[in-house]
């Protein structure tokens, strides 16, 4: 402990030096600043950097992928900057999720902020432009937050609701003789009903109906707060939406109308355009300020993708359920193990963005966060998508941080079989099976499961149940009995979830930062360190090495190859034997999510 404080006390000195000499530089080459400092938009964000190997950013065509946090950066730098009147946002339509909108709109209300912080009331308050090329309901949503919006002549402003037309494949399979034989705790789990039914469910149709309720509810209040609109007349432009650039301008929808190379007239004064540069020109000529920052840090984990036993893999297609990124249990035990040994850390934030899966995966990772939140406080905060599995891990935290779209609860317990028995037969595929032990079959797929088959795996799935529910009560200090009315399956907002009592705060990373840093007693005026935590290069402890290969029914290998063949072949009954699963599944608009 003596050695990192002296170890931090150096790197504060040399922090001050560096500053020091960059802000004389700055001196000589201060004509060269801009008035506005553009940060173009033009590709996804991640919530966190990604790892990537130091030597990718000398590879052509590999620009460092844009996070949330990279902005956080570049906007507290360009907020300490006395000279510089603001920063310009360059929307190029990239795809955005509502709840990275709404991340967005807290960034650019801390910026100005921060602007006060270091600058005063007394001097001229810097701005925050946003000009939009195309508009989303997402992407409207964070430019509500900045001072002024600015649109292109041509600009079609699209905010029309929200819709969904959920597809239910039933009798499609039936063509083929596929049929879905599932077994799960409420009307409410519907991750297979797409898949199973014919048509929407009464509790599929009800939980669709208080979702978008409550994102409705939010998109309005968002704009409303942002354009200073009464929400009745929000509800009215959206209705007859859309509108043109003009009509959206007349309506105060945006504030001015132009083409980017019409930018620096637009923001400058009087007859003298505004000088306009790239972040990445202007970083090096920027006032710096040493930030004071906490000896100790907040160690900051990602648990990102479908749960599933094994390592954590990335896939180039999206795959059904699983989409395009798998979280292996046994990548987070090592992440997690690592973060209980670092002693740099005084709490960690978990990153949650799961819609869940494997059981058993999700309760192998919930054991190690419970194991390192009774040594460091463990705050989560969640992306788009926290739901069944993914509020699972969630549980033994001390806090949970959502934004209001967050989808998150679906606490229940689903699992399933195809029934190929009808597409052997077309095909004339001949079966013969050779058993021992009465339950040896009990997922072939070639059938479904007879009663007593059923009862028993109806047992286990209620087992299973009765587990998550004991870890809600326990993780949430909520009454078990009653647990049943909000559990069950149900899908939630993070805005719901807030008033059942499943997480403790709306907002962005920063309040989970924020949550984590007090809960560890750190110095509260001064700013925590953040460190991004990789998979340790040496295994901690045992690990299960036949884990992937037990639960997944993989003999040879346990290559994403194999995984791959499996998807792609249909081969869903080895997938998804020995395994009950937690899935949040609901249908989204390809814009808010």
């Amino acid at each position: 402990m003596v050695l990192q404080k002296v170890w931090n006390a150096l790197a504060q000195g040399w922090q001050w030096l560096a500053c020091g000499l960059a802000n004389l530089r700055r001196r000589w080459f201060r004509s060269r600043l801009p008035d506005y400092t553009v940060i173009v938009l033009n590709q996804p964000l991640t919530e966190r950097p990604p790892a990537r190997p130091w030597w990718y950013a000398f590879l052509p065509g590999m620009p460092p992928p844009l996070s949330l946090a990279d902005l956080s950066d570049a906007l507290w730098r360009i907020a300490a900057d006395p000279d510089v009147k603001g920063a310009l946002i360059l929307v190029k339509a990239p795809p955005l999720a509502v709840t990275q909108a709404q991340s967005l709109a807290m960034l650019f209300d801390r910026f100005r902020t921060w602007d006060r912080q270091f600058h005063g009331k007394a001097t001229p308050r810097k701005r925050v432009v946003v000009h939009l090329e195309h508009i989303t309901r997402a992407l409207y949503v964070a430019a509500c937050a900045a001072d002024q919006v600015v649109v292109t002549p041509l600009t079609s402003w699209d905010v029309v609701g929200l819709y969904t037309a959920p597809t239910f494949w039933k009798q499609t399979l039936a063509r083929a003789g596929v049929q879905m034989d599932v077994v799960k705790v409420a009307p409410w789990k519907t991750a297979f009903d797409r898949f199973s039914e014919a048509e929407m469910s009464p509790a599929y149709a009800e939980q669709t109906q208080w979702l978008y309720d409550s994102l409705y509810a939010n998109l309005l209040e968002s704009i409303s707060r942002g354009r200073n609109l009464p929400v009745e007349t929000v509800a009215t432009l959206i209705n007859e939406a859309p509108w043109t650039a003009e009509e959206a301008l007349a309506a105060n929808l945006v504030d001015a109308i132009a083409y980017e190379d019409e930018l620096p007239a637009l923001l400058g004064a009087g007859a003298k355009p505004a000088r306009l540069k790239l972040y990445r020109e202007t970083r090096g000529l920027l006032f710096r300020r040493p930030p004071q920052r906490s000896a100790q840090a907040v160690g900051v984990i990602s648990l990102a993708g479908a749960i599933m036993p094994g390592q954590s893999r990335s896939f180039p297609v999206p795959l059904p359920l699983f989409g395009d990124e798998v979280l292996g249990h046994l990548t987070a035990q090592q992440q997690i193990r690592a973060a209980r040994t670092d002693r740099r850390l005084a709490a960690v934030v978990v990153y949650v963005d799961s819609p869940g899966g494997s059981a058993l995966a999700s309760d192998l990772i919930w054991r190690e966060l419970q194991l390192l939140n009774d040594e460091k406080p463990v705050v989560v905060y969640m992306g788009a998508i926290a739901g069944s599995g993914g509020y699972y891990i969630a549980l033994p935290s001390r806090a949970i941080v959502a934004q209001p779209a967050t989808l998150t609860g679906s606490i229940g317990v689903i699992t399933a079989k195809p029934v190929l028995q009808e597409a052997y037969a077309k095909l004339q595929a001949n079966r013969y099976a050779i058993q021992r032990g009465q339950n040896a079959d009990l997922f072939r797929e070639d059938r479904c499961w007879d009663e007593r088959q059923r009862a028993k795996i109806e047992a286990s799935v209620r087992h299973n149940y009765d587990q998550f529910k004991q870890r809600v009560a326990g993780g949430r200090n909520l009454p078990l009995d009653g647990l049943d009315a909000i559990c069950s399956g149900k899908v939630w907002t993070g805005a719901q979830a807030l008033a059942h009592g499943l997480v403790d705060a709306l907002g962005d990373f920063h309040v989970a930062v924020e949550r984590a840093a007090q809960l560890a007693n750190l110095p509260g005026d001064v700013q925590a360190r953040v460190i991004d935590l990789t998979p340790p290069k040496r295994r901690l402890l045992a690990e299960p090495a036949q884990m992937l290969k037990q639960t997944l029914g993989l003999r040879q290998t346990e290559s994403w190859a194999e995984l791959t063949r499996l998807l792609v072949a249909g081969d869903w009954q080895t997938l998804l034997q020995h395994e009950h699963h937690w899935w949040l599944t609901i249908d989204q608009p390809p814009d808010l999510f």
